[in-house]
């Protein structure tokens, strides 16, 4: 007799929906975004910590994407420039039928553009680095 799933269903990469400028982004073939934030200690008398100090949050991440995806947003970026792209929402859906959840990347710039390519390959894809005010998770 198999064992019973616990837990339900894992989230997973082909549950992901990617919408960016209204578009879902099919050819995505990873992700990375985290926000960052430095806290220390902060020292009086004593040996111990008498408060904590928190620095800015930073949010970054990367997306690597099909030329296909790629060029698509160039019809719409100014002069076909991923980086003159407007601050603009990227809406990520994961789709797990048991607990669906978005997370929203707000207000995200790419900050490299180009292109790449190498003998023999099948699919041109690229890695676009971004910054982003914050994640909404919720």
């Amino acid at each position: 007799m198999a064992a019973p799933l616990v837990n339900g269903q894992a989230f997973s990469y082909v549950q992901i929906t990617p919408l960016f400028l209204g578009v879902p982004l099919v050819s995505m073939s990873s992700i990375t975004y985290e926000e960052t934030q430095e806290k220390s200690n902060n020292f009086g008398t004593g040996n111990r910590p008498v408060s904590r100090g928190h620095a800015a949050i930073e949010a970054t991440g990367s997306i690597e994407l099909s030329m296909n995806d790629i060029e698509a947003m160039r019809e719409v970026a100014p002069n076909g420039s991923l980086l003159q792209i407007p601050a603009s929402d990227f809406v990520l859906v994961f789709g797990n039928p048991q607990n669906i959840q978005t997370h929203v990347l707000k207000n995200l710039e790419f900050t490299n553009d180009g292109g790449t390519g190498t003998q023999g390959d099948t699919d041109l894809k690229l890695t676009l680095n971004f910054v982003i005010s914050h994640v909404q998770y919720r």
